[in-house]
């Protein structure tokens, strides 16, 4: 646990204990970070007899997560379509900036609402009330582990379940340079709790639908190599994926920028995918993040993240959101011009 943590745990447990009604959700296009650490949140406060609500956010519901526990109690409604006002605490979790609180409009926090917001970006903003920023961590959801132990929370199995799925992801299957032994300590004691664990990797890299591999056929046959031939990038168009009988939910889920950088030589994996027109969904790997720190790049098209994770949203037609991510990149990487 990190000074920063043992630092703001009473606050935000003050916080807590106070509020009657609570409210979390899942940013734009969730991961199993953002969901597992919400899920686990929201069964931690159930159990302290808070009424809690659980919305998806801007984007679709993760069907590919649907194994997780409380799933189920998800609230299919984005923060515009309900009413903050009926909150007391709004728990931001795995969110760096305002705009992935919702992207749909302007967001405001009415008075009686108070913000506590916990993170693990390195280009996360501090813009609630109270903010928990601790980008030494691999995943939000192991900073909500040390949370629970510092708050005396009875970890159960289902929390287990979801802080595993959230920390197993965000570290790439504790492959990425941020994983550490406390990372191996606090999974070490979750799947005491969840033994079934080979059984949720299995549904997460098993549940695919067809039309994800079919999305993968078609990101792999439309690879370009930029940059002086160290960046790949997949650049897809919404009517590139109709013309394959394609849904953007069909994206959800695949991470073509892993694949891409995994290619000796190709120092960068990026991918643009249009979500909706006007709306691109770009998402950045790098093979080096000491070398290419590809949260410049995100934060420079609008968006955050990692050393060697990123992504951004870029609200353009298509055409200039390629056009703009290639000037971004020789602008940031003058190497590649």
């Amino acid at each position: 646990m990190t000074n920063q943590v043992k630092k703001l745990a009473p606050e935000i447990w003050e916080a807590i204990k106070g509020a009657k009604r609570i409210l979390l959700h899942f940013h734009p296009y969730p991961d199993p970070d953002s969901v597992g650490s919400a899920l686990a949140m929201f069964h931690a406060l159930q159990a302290l007899g808070k009424k809690t609500t659980v919305i998806k956010g801007d984007s679709p519901l993760p069907e590919y997560l649907s194994f997780l526990p409380g799933y189920e109690a998800i609230t299919p409604k984005n923060y515009l379509e309900i009413n903050p006002a009926d909150f007391d605490l709004f728990l931001l979790l795995d969110i760096s900036q305002p705009n992935r609180v919702t992207g749909l409009g302007e967001v405001k926090f009415p008075p009686p609402l108070k913000t506590v917001l916990i993170d693990h970006h390195i280009t996360a903003e501090p813009f609630a009330e109270i903010n928990l920023i601790a980008p030494e961590y691999p995943a939000t959801a192991q900073i909500i582990y040390d949370l629970f132990l510092a708050w005396r929370i009875k970890l159960t199995s289902d929390i287990a379940a979801c802080l595993f799925m959230g920390i197993y992801t965000d570290t790439g299957g504790f492959k990425y340079r941020g994983t550490t032994k406390d990372t191996f300590r606090v999974v070490a004691a979750l799947v005491e709790l969840a033994p079934n664990f080979p059984e949720l990797i299995f549904q997460l890299e098993n549940n695919n639908a067809p039309g994800q591999l079919r999305f993968e056929g078609l990101a792999m046959s439309s690879i370009e190599v930029v940059g002086q031939g160290e960046v790949a990038l997949v650049a897809l168009s919404l009517s590139a994926l109709s013309a394959r009988g394609l849904r953007y939910e069909d994206t959800q889920g695949i991470s073509i920028a892993n694949h891409l950088k995994s290619v000796k030589g190709w120092e960068i994996g990026a991918t643009l995918v249009e979500s909706r027109p006007g709306v691109v969904r770009a998402s950045f790997r790098t093979r080096d993040p000491k070398r290419f720190d590809v949260s410049k790049l995100a934060v420079a098209l609008g968006g955050g993240g990692h050393a060697g994770a990123a992504g951004a949203v870029l609200k353009m037609p298509f055409a200039a959101a390629k056009s703009e991510f290639l000037q971004k990149l020789t602008t940031i990487y003058p190497e590649f011009q």
